[in-house]
């Protein structure tokens, strides 16, 4: 049984809870520093499936659950749900049926070891990062199992700097099964119990292929392919990289994970949205150059499901030609357009609109927002799956935005209420 104790857990609970989802059919189609930012489960795909398991993690590692209780809890619902022994399933990457491996207590062990230890460690390098003034040194811990990687066990006793290189690559866990972690220490413990800094060690390479992207890489010896990434990456390359994989995305992983993201993710896509706003006034003309400024909610995505148009992805994105165009001078003259205030808290507006509609004529959404210092309601006009000329990929693009009195959205025979209210 995993012992872990010892770390408080509020750092890794809030790693955890931060990731979002995606589905993947093989262990190398979620691949390294996307672990940082997504659960998933090799041949999970479902995503209610996905949640299931995932709660199991989140409890076991906010309430200390065991093992033997993840199992027992988690077991019968999957196999309610016909995700357990084996199965024939279709891999979407080659269209080819595959007998593969659903659920096994083997599978669930690997899934509870593997997601408590990496978000420990995750949570414990975040630690390390804040007290590294005092605690500046690292003690590699390698023989912590009863069969320890020799590899792993090479390092073991090995003290180096917090920030030396070697951490970056070697920072447990990197490996199926690893036990090893690090003990942070000052300097005065390093004196009183007469230890030195060590030589950082030579790693040497070897060459990998991923054979569902043919992405070919080299990766130090003691790292297992699936974990070669560098600790802490979700606070400093993540916003970019989650916000480009929800967009990725089917629609409703996209949108369940924004939900989960949006905490994390949102300043950043405000702010990138706000840029692209003054970018645009400035230039003072459109250029075809798209921002997200939102994502669709998963209600959005499933009501649009039942009415057999499911969108191919959760984002919705503003072209600047709408910021500034023939379409935006139009409404200026008319007396109706949104404020260059409004244009750029439409990020805020989008995560909380006064209401989502259904236009049955057209089968587009609305979404209805609160204007500033205007009584007026701002209407934005979504198109799912939109193909623009570049880039040549479907996406959820704004089609209009301007102001209404609220009564014009009270048509009952043409728009419906998806989400919200109008009041």
């Amino acid at each position: 049984m995993i012992q872990l104790k010892a770390l408080p857990p509020k750092e890794a609970i809030a790693y955890f809870r931060q990731k979002g989802y995606k589905i993947g059919f093989n262990w190398q189609d979620v691949w390294q520093q996307e672990h940082q930012a997504a659960f998933t489960v090799a041949k999970a795909m479902q995503l209610d499936i996905l949640r299931d398991i995932r709660s199991g993690i989140d409890a076991a590692l906010a309430n200390g659950t065991t093992f033997a209780d993840f199992r027992n809890n988690l077991k019968p619902l999957l196999m309610q749900k016909g995700w357990w022994g084996r199965a024939e399933m279709t891999d979407p990457d080659t269209g080819k049926v595959k007998e593969v491996q659903l659920g096994s207590t083997r599978r669930l062990k690997t899934i509870y070891d593997t997601n408590l230890r990496t978000a420990h460690s995750e949570g414990q390098w975040e630690r390390i990062q804040a007290n590294k003034a005092s605690l500046p040194y690292l003690q590699y811990s390698g023989n912590n199992s009863e069969h320890p990687r020799l590899q792993h066990a090479a390092w073991d006793g090995l003290i180096l700097p917090a920030d030396d290189p070697f951490y970056q690559a070697h920072m447990p866990v990197k490996a199926w099964g690893c036990k090893c972690r690090v003990i942070q220490l000052s300097q005065g413990m390093m004196d009183r119990r007469g230890l030195t800094v060590s030589d950082a060690p030579v790693v040497p390479e070897y060459t990998f292929v991923n054979k569902r992207s043919g992405e070919v890489q080299q990766i130090p010896k003691g790292v297992d392919p699936a974990f070669h990434y560098p600790p802490g990456g979700r606070r400093e390359n993540l916003p970019k990289f989650v916000t480009e994989k929800i967009i990725q995305a089917p629609a409703d992983v996209g949108a369940s994970w924004w939900q989960t993201m949006s905490p994390l993710m949102s300043p950043g896509v405000a702010q990138s949205f706000v840029a692209f706003v003054t970018d645009t006034l400035v230039a003072g003309r459109g250029q075809g150059k798209f921002a997200v400024a939102g994502f669709a909610h998963p209600d959005d995505v499933e009501f649009l499901r039942t009415m057999d148009k499911p969108p191919v992805s959760a984002e919705i994105a503003i072209q600047d030609r709408l910021i500034v165009g023939k379409k935006a001078e139009r409404h200026a003259n008319a007396g109706d357009a949104l404020t260059t205030e409004e244009w750029e808290a439409l990020p805020e507006g989008l995560a909380n609109p006064r209401a989502v509609l259904y236009d049955t004529e057209t089968g587009n959404l609305l979404y209805v927002l609160d204007s500033i210092d205007d009584p007026r309601k701002q209407k934005l006009v979504v198109q799912s799956d939109f193909v623009p000329k570049k880039p040549k990929s479907k996406l959820n693009m704004a089609r209009a935005a301007f102001k209404v009195d609220p009564l014009a959205l009270k048509n009952e025979k043409r728009y419906r209420l998806v989400r919200g209210n109008l009041n």
